[in-house]
């Protein structure tokens, strides 16, 4: 047999021993699948012929604390409502907020910033197109689709003091994200004017895109055209739109606002009736500090 034809086997003969490792490893693994569904059968047996009212106080065997681990869960039924209510929402909010997020929701001292009263505020939020950094049109509506939205329309990237906002939502946006929520920033400023600033400064990694003619600003009340009866006008504006689409919270006025933690608050209580609280913000004020 030619070299070659050996080495033809030989390769055909390493293929089939992966291919045979990887079937043996996949066995493995539904093995233990059906293992775990026995196991699981087994206590459902046990727990429909021994209900947890005639449990004894003796010490519990291997089936009776699968029963136990499996009903604080809300694998069994417990037959209690209350009980099998915990249990579910343990098990569908076993994952645990972060301990920022905690200490702050823990906080019950804290009064979040009242929303102001503005056209917008319990309506479907005016959809948009506009251009990011990369020069690629964006949408909010694209953006809408994954959750909850913070949007900021700030004067633009040429002084500190109008890109202060964006400066701290960098710093806590893991817990913006963590709610599920998206940052996005309009400014009339170009995408080619954002990058150089990037390239000095640093790159924001949420969404930043350019309203050049300011008609975006203008929809959403931050921004006032010049005419004869009245001068032009320019405010900072912070919307919170929940996952429904829906503005729950705005905040309008010539500084910047950096109060993440009435966001955060904002974002985890979207249904608080802005209608029963609702007052303006003073424009004058920087009502807070970011978290970080």
């Amino acid at each position: 047999m030619s070299k070659s034809k050996l080495k033809a086997v030989a390769a055909e003969s390493s293929h089939g021993k992966e291919a045979y490792e990887r079937s043996l490893a996949t066995k493995t693994f539904l093995a233990m699948l059906a293992g775990f569904a026995v196991l699981y059968g087994v206590v459902l047996t046990y727990h429909v012929r021994h209900p947890l009212s005639q449990t004894t106080a003796e010490e519990p065997d291997f089936l009776e604390l699968c029963r136990q681990y499996c009903a604080q869960y809300g694998l069994v039924p417990t037959g209690d409502i209350k009980v099998d209510a915990e249990a579910y929402l343990t098990a569908v909010n076993s994952q645990q907020l972060s301990a920022p997020l905690q200490e702050l929701f823990a906080d019950d001292g804290f009064q979040p910033a009242a929303t102001e009263d503005h056209p917008l505020l319990g309506q479907p939020a005016p959809d948009f197109e506009l251009t990011n950094t990369q020069d690629v049109t964006q949408s909010l509506a694209k953006f809408r689709q994954h959750g909850p939205v913070i949007l900021v329309l700030y004067y633009g990237y040429n002084c500190s003091h109008c890109v202060a906002q964006l400066f701290a939502l960098q710093k806590d946006l893991e817990l913006f994200h963590e709610l599920g929520a998206e940052v996005v920033a309009i400014s009339s400023d170009s995408p080619e004017f954002t990058r150089k600033q990037y390239a000095e400064y640093g790159e924001f990694t949420f969404l930043v895109l350019s309203d050049p003619d300011l008609a975006v600003a203008e929809t959403w009340g931050v921004y006032v055209r010049p005419t004869d009866d009245q001068q032009e006008d320019m405010l900072h504006g912070t919307f919170v739109i929940d996952r429904d689409g829906r503005v729950v919270f705005v905040n309008r006025g010539y500084e910047p606002f950096v109060d993440n933690r009435s966001l955060l608050h904002w974002l985890s209580n979207p249904t608080a009736d802005s209608a029963s609280g609702t007052q303006k913000v003073d424009e004058a004020t920087s009502p807070g500090q970011p978290l970080r």
